[in-house]
């Protein structure tokens, strides 16, 4: 009889067995008491609320919402192109920079970007209080940790020839480095940068569920007061955004 191999791939799916208490506790507990409530939020979303004062509202929570995406994205972006160019083999190759300081970034930039930004808003709310600053710093931390790792693995794909070459003719370390970094550069914020903005909207409405501004603070206070039409309001809105 062949013996069960716990291999690499069968043990990354163990954590999937939570599911198993999960469902049993979930059957025992079932009930239809909320359905009227479900129906009612459903039914709401082909009726939103459109009014002058809500349409007014929508606008201004649009704008926060962008205002902390787009702030956040640009930030992260440029941090992330300079971590990540502290953080890529190319510079300490070309400068001969000791390599424990690249290991010790990317030591520091894994730490930051292993916690969400829900995490980090939460922390920072503890401190400052809620403001806009917050929501915009809480985004910037993992995001340009994220953008330095991607940069980081893109400028490690150049050829390590071509760097080669250019030390063994004495070329300039600096104007090497900006010619042999520009076009991987200006490609991955091409390819990956709009997408870390998509992520920057979302996670905007995500903290504004905890009061840090932007639409998802409508949201929130539309769902507890189970203003459904209003609520779908926002979402559509959001969904449109």
């Amino acid at each position: 009889m062949p013996k069960l191999k716990l291999s690499p791939t069968t043990l990354s799916f163990l954590p999937s067995l939570i599911f198993i208490p999960i469902c049993i506790d979930f059957f025992k507990n079932i009930h239809f008491g909320g359905i009227d409530l479900f129906n009612e939020f459903i039914l709401a979303g082909f009726s939103p609320k459109i009014n002058l004062s809500i349409l007014f509202t929508v606008l201004n929570r649009i704008y926060e919402t962008i205002l902390i995406a787009l702030a956040s994205w640009v930030i992260s972006i440029f941090l992330g192109i300079i971590l990540g160019i502290l953080s890529s083999e190319i510079l300490y190759k070309i400068f001969n920079f000791p390599n424990i300081f690249r290991k010790l970034i990317k030591l520091i930039l894994s730490l930051i970007r292993s916690i969400h930004e829900l995490v980090w808003g939460l922390l920072l709310m503890q401190i400052y209080g809620i403001n806009i600053f917050v929501g915009i710093i809480s985004i910037c931390i993992p995001f340009f940790a994220v953008n330095a790792k991607v940069i980081r693995e893109e400028l490690d794909n150049i050829d390590s020839k071509i760097i080669m070459s250019i030390l063994e003719i004495n070329g300039n370390k600096f104007s090497s480095l900006a010619t042999l970094i520009w076009n991987p550069l200006l490609n991955t914020i091409g390819n990956f940068g709009f997408y870390r903005l998509e992520c920057s909207l979302r996670s905007s409405t995500l903290l504004g569920l905890f009061g840090l501004g932007g639409i998802g603070t409508s949201i929130y206070l539309s769902f507890k007061a189970l203003s459904f039409r209003e609520l779908w309001t926002y979402l559509w809105s959001l969904g449109l955004l």
